[in-house]
């Protein structure tokens, strides 16, 4: 194999997972069939390109990983890994993905429901209030929110400047 950048090498294996997909799905098709009755595509042929498209992947994931592990970007004054900026930006989307589930509750909150009264024989309307307290507030929510796009951004920028500049040699 020749020497690629990161970003070369991230669509090759994009493309060798998907071709590793539909070979398994032709090989399993291919396994068995009626006697007499050869299927379309070869089974041992299949399974022999299976074979080499995953070692590719391998060998081109193991070249990404090394090359993540060398290459440096500087982010907010620190000097990283390309790895570790990697995991950030899977921390940081998983943390814009929660934030906006928490159930943020302030103030009064009135409930109106019906309960049997036993002096009056009869259901009575009955009003309920519950005073919510919350650690975070629906203003700073979004502001962190919006904190948090931005630091991916600008991580994101860094990290696919370095993809496309870092070459991977693939063994």
């Amino acid at each position: 194999m020749t020497t690629m950048t990161i970003a070369q090498a991230l669509r090759r294996i994009k493309k060798n997972k998907g071709r590793v997909a539909e070979l398994k799905a032709r090989a399993t098709q291919s396994v068995s069939y009626e006697a007499g009755k050869k299927p379309v595509f070869d089974f041992k042929a299949l399974r022999e390109n299976l074979s080499k498209t995953k070692e590719e992947l391998i060998r081109l994931e193991a070249a990404v990983t090394v090359a993540n592990a060398n290459a440096r970007i500087l982010f907010e004054g620190r000097d990283m890994p390309l790895a570790e900026a990697v995991r950030r930006l899977q921390e940081l989307k998983d943390d814009m993905s929660w934030l906006p589930q928490l159930n943020v509750r302030e103030g009064v909150e009135r409930v109106a429901d019906y309960e049997f009264d036993p002096e009056k024989e009869r259901q009575i309307r009955v009003t309920r209030e519950t005073v919510w307290a919350s650690e975070l507030s629906e203003l700073e929510r979004v502001s962190e929110i919006d904190s948090l796009r931005d630091r991916f951004e600008r991580l994101n920028d860094l990290v696919e400047q370095a993809n496309h500049r870092t070459e991977v040699a693939p063994t």
